[in-house]
C-alpha cells in the first residue's frame, strides 16, 4: 500500500553503505528520504539531544503522510528483507529504538539498568515509529526532569532505561534491529537473511556502529548462501 513506510536518513554526503542502503530500500519496495545536513551547523557525534528532537518532530511532520516512518544512521547501515517484514513490526502506539551492547556515552549510568538481554542499551542510530508517536515521544522528551538540551539522545534514553521509564522502548530482542558494535556471534544467516541464534529473530537492518569490523558478518552471509 502507498504511504504506509518510509526510511529517512540524514546525511551531507555520499560515502560508506549508504548508495548500497539506498538501493537495497529501494530494491525492496521501501521509500526512502535523505536529509541534506550538508547546510546545518551539527556538532560531532551527531549533534545534541535538542537538535535530534527537532529532527524527529520537523520530519515527522513533513512525513506525516506515511503510517510508519524508520529514522535511520546512513552511511553504517545496511538493509536485508522485505517491506512487509518491517512494516509488521513496527508498533504503532510508541517509539521503538534500537538496542546495543554499549552503554554509550556513559559507562556509568550501565549498572542501573535492567540486562534482561545482552543488548541492554539505547542506540540512538536507530529507531521507528508512526508519525504521531514519534511526535508524542518529542514532546514527552522535552518535559522529563532529566531532559537536557546539551547531551546526546541515547544519554537520555539509557537514564530512562535506568529509571525503566515506558518513554524508552528498546529493540531488545533485535526483531527489527542488530547493532554489530561489541561483537556479533548471535549474528547468523539463513539463506542471506541475518537471524538472531539466542532469540530466533530476523533483525532487517545492520548497523555497523563505532566502526566495528564488519568483515565477518560479510563472511558469515556469503556461508549462508554456499
Amino acid at each position: 500500500m502507498a504511504n504506509d513506510l518510509i526510511v529517512i536518513m540524514g546525511a551531507s554526503c555520499v560515502k560508506g553503505y549508504l548508495s548500497q542502503y539506498l538501493l537495497q530500500l529501494r530494491e525492496a519496495g521501501i521509500d526512502s528520504h535523505v536529509e541534506d545536513l550538508s547546510r546545518m551547523s551539527i556538532p560531532p557525534l551527531g549533534g545534541s539531544l535538542d537538535i535530534k528532537v527537532s529532527q524527529m518532530r520537523d520530519l515527522a511532520i513533513r512525513f506525516s503522510h506515511y503510517e510508519r516512518i524508520v529514522f535511520s544512521d546512513a552511511f553504517d547501515v545496511v538493509f536485508l528483507g522485505k517491506r512487509d517484514d518491517v512494516i509488521s513490526k513496527i508498533p504503532k502506539d510508541h517509539v521503538l529504538w534500537a538496542a546495543e551492547k554499549n552503554c554509550y556515552p556513559d559507562q556509568n549510568i550501565a549498572p542501573f539498568i535492567p540486562k534482561r538481554t545482552p543488548w541492554p542499551f539505547v542506540n540512538g542510530g536507530l529507531l521507528c515509529g508512526t508519525p504521531i508517536s514519534v511526535l508524542e515521544w518529542c514532546s514527552n522528551a522535552e518535559t522529563h526532569p532529566a531532559y537536557n538540551p546539551s547531551m546526546l539522545d541515547q544519554q537520555f534514553n539509557n537514564i530512562l532505561l535506568s529509571e525503566q521509564s515506558p518513554l524508552c522502548v528498546i529493540d531488545d530482542v533485535t526483531k527489527l534491529f542488530f547493532c554489530i558494535f561489541g561483537g556479533y556471534e548471535e549474528l547468523e544467516f539463513d539463506n542471506g537473511s541475518p537471524v538472531n541464534s539466542v532469540y530466533g529473530t530476523r533483525p532487517n537492518f545492520l548497523h555497523f556502529n563505532g566502526h566495528w569490523n564488519e568483515s565477518e558478518v560479510w563472511s558469515k552471509l556469503q556461508r549462508s548462501l554456499i
